[in-house]
């Protein structure tokens, strides 16, 4: 939905979107025929169908008092829009994490791990994960922190009914008891919800 790099957090994810659509908002009022509107926009979509739905969206939620300048006056107020909060929640994710095979010596401690993060809900979710560890003595235990080795991205995007798996390893010096594996509060999206289009153009019932 938006130029958001890899790896980013939901936080700039959003703020990716809006500022897509508020470049198709600006090219639209700028006299840019829609054909045209995804290549002057940058937009990431390529599927035309894609690019057009995005446009309504961007239409309709984020500039619907500019369209006036465009449209022969058909907007002639603001569409009305309102927020319905029939997203689903966080604990639509089912989330667990187990420890597997143990390992290690005087010096260095390694544990396989698993996770597994279902989505039972009927809508794409795109969220971010946190992770803590337990050991005897270690400082952080029970601290939230990044997910996955070093090379894992905290973001992941599932689809509706999926689940996302992931095995990793962790080493150092304590010897690994177990690990818990979260949606970070708050950095999380469901797709194709939480919102209600207003009514239609003036003078439509």
């Amino acid at each position: 939905m938006s130029s958001a790099p890899g790896g980013s957090d939901i936080a700039d994810f959003r703020t990716a979107v809006v500022e897509d659509a508020r470049t198709v908002c600006e090219a639209l009022t700028g006299g840019t025929d829609m054909n045209d509107v995804p290549d002057v926009a940058g937009l990431p979509l390529t599927d035309p169908v894609d690019q057009a739905g995005f446009i309504v969206e961007a239409v309709t939620f984020y500039c619907p008092d500019r369209m006036a300048a465009v449209t022969d006056d058909v907007y002639s107020k603001p569409v009305a829009t309102k927020q319905r909060e029939d997203c689903p929640t966080a604990r639509a994710l089912e989330v667990t994490a187990s420890i597997g095979e143990q390992a290690g010596d005087d010096l260095i401690h390694t544990a396989s791990y698993s996770v597994e993060v279902r989505n039972t809900s009927s809508y794409t979710v795109r969220a971010q994960l946190q992770q803590r560890w337990f050991a005897d003595g270690y400082p952080d235990e029970g601290a939230w922190g990044t997910f996955g080795d070093v090379t894992a991205d905290p973001v992941v995007t599932i689809e509706a009914g999926d689940t996302f798996t992931y095995e990793g390893e962790q080493s150092g010096v304590y010897r690994w008891e177990r690990t818990d594996v979260r949606v970070q509060p708050g950095e999380f999206v469901f797709f194709r919800c939480g919102y209600q289009p207003g009514p239609g153009i003036a003078g439509t019932d």
